[in-house]
């Protein structure tokens, strides 16, 4: 498959020259997933006019956060809607808000998607097929919202994920799971980034719901998948490309072994000289030496923060050109 970035995913510097300009608002909704009841936090990002309080989202002592008015007034639309579904299954809310407020800056209402982080494995192990639900679920608040859907275009509707979140981003657009290479996915000699942290808790993914892995989670509202490094590319069942009818593309941070996904052939741009952890936040002066100190892994601060916004910068430029298309 093609490792050089097509003329779709052409960054579009034509397009970024007023971004600065452009005031973006927050806020938070809260909402109960349908006949799910599982509660669900949505970040809705947007171009906005006067008003609100300025504030960095998603900061702490190790990230900084995105600055954004929050509750500002939201400017006259429509404009197409991104749903944003951020991380790994023990990813901080708020993750994804440098995303946010970049796609926000280019004209988009972004709605990030924070689902309740499991609080042991047992309850994560379904994270896998809850993900893509709670996604739909957000998509049936913010259409059935008057004040959001009178300024979204029901017509480009996108999904984006990172991770996990890349992993939901590829179901929801047709891609099945394997619910069998699901299950003995951390017996593989490539396993799965939370393997050991089963292990630990003596958790083995045969737990999982099977029937709500295997049932399908397309959602037909969304044109668009993109997929930042997502997960368990070895569970994914990629149907042949004139059989999807949505647009699926991946963005993969640095050269990684993709073999399963670029045997389907699937739309693949990579950004040269970038780590998975640069899909993280742009970290504070003293972030890795928490992180260190609290037995985190310190490489998610390994990238110094000029040239992680650069990265970002370039993960939204990318998004911003295959959906303007």
């Amino acid at each position: 498959m093609l490792k050089s970035i097509s003329s779709l995913l052409v960054v579009c510097l034509c397009a970024t020259a007023g971004i600065a300009e452009v005031r973006v608002g927050v806020q938070t909704l809260a909402t109960h997933g349908g006949d799910d009841p599982r509660p669900l936090s949505l970040s809705v990002w947007y171009p906005a006019q006067e008003g609100g309080s300025l504030e960095n989202v998603g900061g702490n002592a190790v990230f900084i956060g995105q600055p954004a008015y929050r509750d500002a007034a939201a400017a006259p639309g429509p404009f197409p809607l991104i749903l944003l579904s951020h991380g790994g299954l023990r990813s901080a809310a708020e993750s994804g808000a440098w995303l946010s407020g970049r796609l926000a800056q280019a004209g988009f209402v972004v709605v990030e998607v924070n689902g309740p982080r499991p609080n042991s494995a047992i309850e994560a192990v379904d994270e896998i097929w809850r993900r893509p639900q709670d996604v739909s679920h957000a998509l049936d608040r913010i259409l059935q919202d008057p004040d959001w859907s009178a300024i979204v275009d029901p017509a480009r509707i996108a999904v984006a994920g990172h991770a996990l979140g890349g992993t939901a981003a590829l179901a929801l657009a047709g891609v099945a799971f394997d619910a069998d290479a699901f299950a003995n996915s951390c017996r593989t000699v490539k396993s799965g980034p939370d393997c050991g942290w089963y292990a630990a808790q003596g958790v083995s993914l045969t737990s999982v719901d099977a029937k709500a892995l295997k049932h399908a989670h397309r959602d037909p509202r969304i044109g668009t998948a993109i997929a930042i490094d997502p997960e368990y590319a070895e569970i994914l069942l990629v149907p042949r490309l004139d059989a999807v009818d949505a647009d699926i593309r991946l963005l993969e941070l640095g050269a990684q072994d993709r073999d399963l996904l670029d045997d389907n052939n699937l739309p693949l741009a990579v950004i040269e000289g970038a780590t998975r952890f640069d899909a993280f936040p742009v970290c504070t002066e003293n972030g890795k030496y928490i992180l260190a100190e609290d037995g985190g892994d310190a490489a998610l601060c390994g990238t110094g923060p000029t040239k992680r916004a650069r990265i970002h910068d370039e993960i939204a430029d990318q998004i911003s050109a295959v959906l303007r298309q």
